[in-house]
């Protein structure tokens, strides 16, 4: 049985005549015909009686017709849903997020996204980066944007990496380190260092070259960009933060830099989502957005990937170097 049979039952059910259903669906009498007999001989019963030129159906037509209705309901309102999926009339994406990135890029990002798009239904997972492979994991998100260099080796990831955006150690103006021109490495074990989980490139800084009594030990971990600076602003805590996240109380004079003797430190932020699921229209539109705001060429980043794709991959097929050295000693 076939959707077109059905749809050659529910015309003729219509008309009540051969010919003029055959010109309706744009078929011959005798293809008509033949359909509607094959039908017939699959079912095992007679669907119309003939009345002259005039078909009228028997209760088992009526049967098929009734249910042919219902089908052809069914697969055009599927095939309706599907095209406000693809057309983004409608639709769902979960993202994930990390905190630094979430208050850096995803503002921005979501609201164009949302502005084009209304109609979509977004919900936003901001948790420490060590988290979010385990929510892709679940299926709880469809990606997530944080740091990734912990991902460059594990297959069931795909991954866009983005240039590694420098960072900024940070504390109050009057802070009892913010005189110092040049801080040591070791000072930073007298005061509370707050902050998101320390990525393993910036935690090697941190303990290279340092003794067990050296290292940094008063670790607040927590998400919250709003805590994180009150919390320097009321404390003597120290942060690594992106520029982007303090450059209004660096302008007022509230925050200063401490540059430290040591190489840049950066974090690894990109884009992942599972190697073994397909983006979806609605996460295609977002990463387009995000990498345009990452300053990267969204038609080569997205090369090949599309919501019919099953297997994607970036363009280099692996995850891409990134375009700096990691913090070192």
């Amino acid at each position: 049985m076939e959707l077109r049979q059905l749809r050659h039952v529910l015309t003729l059910v219509e008309v009540g005549n051969y010919h003029r259903a055959a010109e309706r669906l744009d078929l011959t009498q005798p293809a008509l015909s033949k359909s509607i007999q094959q039908l017939e001989r699959e079912l095992g019963v007679s669907l119309f009686d003939r009345h002259g030129k005039t078909v009228v159906p028997t209760v088992f037509g009526e049967l098929v017709a009734q249910s042919a209705r219902e089908v052809l309901q069914t697969i055009e309102g599927m095939a309706r849903t599907v095209k406000k999926y693809v057309d983004l009339e409608d639709g769902e994406l979960s993202l994930g997020a990390g905190a630094y990135v979430a208050d850096v890029w995803l503002g921005s990002v979501v609201g164009r996204v949302m502005r084009r798009f209304p109609q979509l239904h977004l919900t936003l997972h901001v948790e420490h980066w060590h988290v979010l492979p385990e929510l892709l994991r679940r299926r709880q998100i469809d990606l997530f944007v944080a740091n990734v260099e912990h991902l460059r080796d594990q297959k069931e990831f795909r991954v866009i990496e983005f240039p590694p955006q420098e960072g900024i150690w940070v504390c109050r103006a009057d802070h009892p380190l913010s005189t110092l021109k040049s801080p040591e490495r070791s000072v930073l074990k007298d005061y509370p260092l707050i902050g998101p989980p320390i990525p393993p490139s910036i935690r090697h800084w941190l303990d290279s070259g340092s003794s067990r009594h050296e290292r940094p030990h008063r670790k607040i971990d927590t998400t919250s960009v709003t805590m994180i600076k009150a919390m320097i602003r009321e404390g003597d805590a120290i942060s690594l933060v992106h520029p982007d996240m303090v450059r209004s109380e660096l302008a007022h004079g509230d925050f200063v830099i401490l540059h430290f003797n040591a190489p840049r430190l950066a974090f690894h932020a990109g884009m992942a989502w599972l190697a073994d699921r397909s983006l979806s229209p609605a996460a295609l539109a977002f990463a387009r957005e995000l990498l345009i705001e990452a300053g990267l060429d969204p038609d080569a980043s997205l090369e090949g990937l599309s919501p019919e794709g099953s297997h994607q991959r970036n363009p280099s097929g692996s995850v891409p170097s990134p375009c700096s050295p990691s913090p070192s000693q």
